[in-house]
């Protein structure tokens, strides 16, 4: 990779996952590394304890402040996508992981530095549920996320599309499958990488099936055609759940418009340079890849982080 001098201004954040953060820190002095000037904080908003946003983010942290330690990188724990966008919108952070269909709604006000992995629509059922497709969802009881969260957001247009109500029950992801094992709601929906904790746990535990989204989703797709689109979750994912046609959208690491270019460069240098010590927290940052990271549509790119792409064409 190019070299990139960092911006003014610096990093700095405790090691937070234990033995992991000691392979990034040494990872990552080489993969983004360069002289360190001082005196500035940034605000990474994440999301719930648990979350793929908030471990990714957290690990991320590490790494770009193991090359930039004069500073300090605050990771803010969030709802999770939409609160991450209203933060970032305001002023309030300065980086954030947002999908981006939630991310389109703040168009002019939010671009992207990279897309990092896809979040995957996870819908479960008790396997003896009627409960077949989406619109078999009418007036059902969900535990469809945190209120300001990219589950209850996706699972709420896509519904609102189809033209089917449903009640939300606002709880976490681990909450949302305890709720559907003790049959609190009719239904958990749960927007994140693949696989997640909470539906293996279900998956195992519980009699419970994906809700198919095979009859819905073309339809959906052809609605929203840059946001989302089809999955396959393989019956190898999770024990006891068979395999199930689903819904993607693509998450992104975001930033304001007004952020100085080489700052912007500079930290999408440190995403892809760590690329895989952060596979090696989760599964998902895998997923991260310069061939495939500047696919972000319909978010447009920082110009700093498109200047990092052309210099560093696979």
């Amino acid at each position: 990779m190019s070299s990139v001098e960092p911006p003014a201004g610096g990093v700095t954040r405790r090691a937070f996952l234990g033995g992991a953060a000691a392979t990034l820190s040494s990872l990552a002095l080489a993969a983004c590394a360069s002289p360190q000037p001082s005196g500035q904080v940034l605000t990474l908003a994440t999301g719930p304890e648990g979350a793929v946003f908030r471990e990714i983010g957290a690990a991320y942290a590490d790494a770009v402040n193991a090359s930039w330690p004069a500073g300090e990188v605050l990771v803010r724990d969030t709802a999770s996508s939409l609160e991450n966008a209203q933060l970032l919108s305001a002023g309030e952070v300065d980086a954030a992981l947002i999908n981006v269909d939630v991310a389109a709604d703040f168009e002019g006000e939010i671009v992207a530095l990279a897309r990092v992995f896809d979040s995957v629509l996870h819908l479960v059922v008790p396997e003896d549920s009627d409960i077949t497709d989406l619109r078999g969802l009418q007036g059902k009881t969900i535990a469809g996320g945190l209120e300001l969260s990219g589950t209850r957001f996706t699972t709420s247009a896509i519904l609102t599309e189809l033209g089917v109500e449903a009640n939300y029950v606002s709880l976490s992801q681990a909450d949302s499958v305890a709720a559907l094992a003790g049959g609190a709601v009719e239904a958990a929906a749960s927007l994140t990488g693949m696989p997640t904790p909470a539906i293996s746990e279900i998956g195992a535990g519980q009699r419970v099936r994906f809700i198919d989204l095979g009859s819905n989703a073309e339809h959906l797709i052809d609605r929203f055609p840059l946001v989302y689109f089809p999955v396959t979750i393989p019956s190898t994912m999770y024990e006891g759940l068979q395999a199930a046609t689903t819904l993607a959208v693509p998450t992104v690491l975001a930033v304001r418009p007004g952020m100085a270019d080489s700052l912007a460069e500079f930290l999408t240098a440190c995403l892809f340079g760590n690329a895989d010590a952060l596979s090696h927290v989760r599964p998902e940052a895998g997923q991260i890849n310069p061939r495939t990271g500047a696919g972000t549509t319909p978010i447009s790119l920082h110009p700093g982080a498109a200047g990092w792409f052309r210099a560093n064409k696979p």
